[in-house]
């Protein structure tokens, strides 16, 4: 009897040293599908629109145009504060486009990853693989998120419908519709609430700033946003998920399918509800885009991540956790680390 109990012991560690390895890598794959991926604490204060933007953030639109290089990942928690005081048209619209550009493409970025990670559970799961538990459960909230309803199993997924709805939208599209609603970064709901984007809400749990002169009895306001790239998200999920953006959806699909490009002029027809005024905001969001070369940038990518990547003491971090940048030097502090790189059948 006695010659047995070594034995058991020795079962009972095996059992309980692989079991809690096992744990932690469920753990560590439970972090690699549900983290937070942005890192507000590393999204700057960015210095006055005159006083050297292009140094702090990296790069200068003429350089990108030029080059086609990468975007640096500096990323601004709000804009230049004074960039309604910027008397050249064209510099305002300079310190606007490259404050917005970085955060457009990281937020295109992270959709990117979430439909790659889609595609390849999809491609598993018709090969026959089993997905786990936890990988069913990324797959119902991503089917959520983007508005799909009655969703109780991966099986109640029409997954040609939420890869329509789980893709980029166009750098010149974002930029156009941002300058045009925010009055390249003027408006007072920008200014106020980083709100681009003009998105109405009725929920108390939204931050929101009450329009001027709104009538009595309405209960709408403007959401607000602590962060500039929450703007950006926000509105790139309403055009990925809303039904009034179906044709958006449909007609990116058909270039992808087709290997055409997908530029904002391409989608812009498909806007005609984001405004009252219709087809002049259509025109408006087209003229934006071609009078100002946007589609220059919808080629575009965020510069590779550089861990470890900073100069000590050149910044600081604020009480919210949000750096603010040196107005001399162009390099962030070591605590403020580069951001590296988180239905039933419906009709779309």
């Amino acid at each position: 009897m006695h010659r047995f109990i070594p034995a058991f012991c020795l079962a009972a560690l095996l059992t309980g040293t692989f079991g809690g390895a096992y744990l932690l890598v469920q753990k560590a794959m439970e972090r690699a599908l549900f983290a937070q991926r942005i890192t507000y604490s590393r999204h700057f204060t960015p210095p006055p629109a005159s006083d050297g933007l292009e140094q702090v953030l990296g790069y200068s639109l003429p350089d990108i145009r030029a080059s086609n290089a990468s975007v640096p990942r500096t990323f601004l928690a709000r804009l230049p504060s004074g960039i309604g005081d910027v008397a050249k048209t064209s510099e305002k619209k300079r310190v606007f486009i490259a404050s917005l550009l970085p955060l457009i493409l990281r937020a295109n970025e992270l959709i990117e990853q979430d439909r790659e990670r889609l595609i390849s559970l999809i491609s598993r799961r018709e090969r026959g693989a089993h997905l786990s538990p936890m990988e069913r459960r990324w797959v119902r909230e991503i089917a959520q998120r983007y508005g799909m309803k009655d969703i109780h199993s991966v099986r109640d997924i029409d997954f040609d419908i939420l890869l329509r709805r789980v893709d980029k939208i166009p750098p010149s599209l974002a930029l156009a519709q941002a300058a045009i609603e925010s009055g390249w970064g003027t408006s007072r709901f920008a200014r106020e609430g980083n709100a681009l984007y003009g998105q109405w809400t009725w929920s108390n749990s939204h931050k929101g700033i009450v329009p001027e002169g709104r009538e009595e009895g309405l209960r709408h306001r403007v959401r607000a946003f602590d962060y500039l790239i929450d703007s950006v998200r926000v509105y790139m999920l309403n055009l990925n998920r809303n039904p009034v953006y179906t044709d958006l959806r449909l007609r990116r699909a058909s270039l992808k399918a087709e290997e055409r490009p997908i530029t904002g002029q391409a989608l812009a027809p498909t806007l005609i509800q984001y405004s009252e005024r219709r087809e002049a905001y259509v025109h408006d969001v087209k003229q934006v885009i071609r009078g100002n070369n946007l589609e220059d940038f919808d080629h575009l990518d965020l510069a590779p991540s550089r861990p470890g990547y900073s100069i000590a003491n050149i910044g600081s971090t604020d009480a919210k956790g949000t750096c603010s940048l040196a107005l001399s030097k162009m390099l962030m502090p070591s605590n403020c680390e580069s951001e590296s790189t988180t239905t039933a059948k419906t009709s779309d």
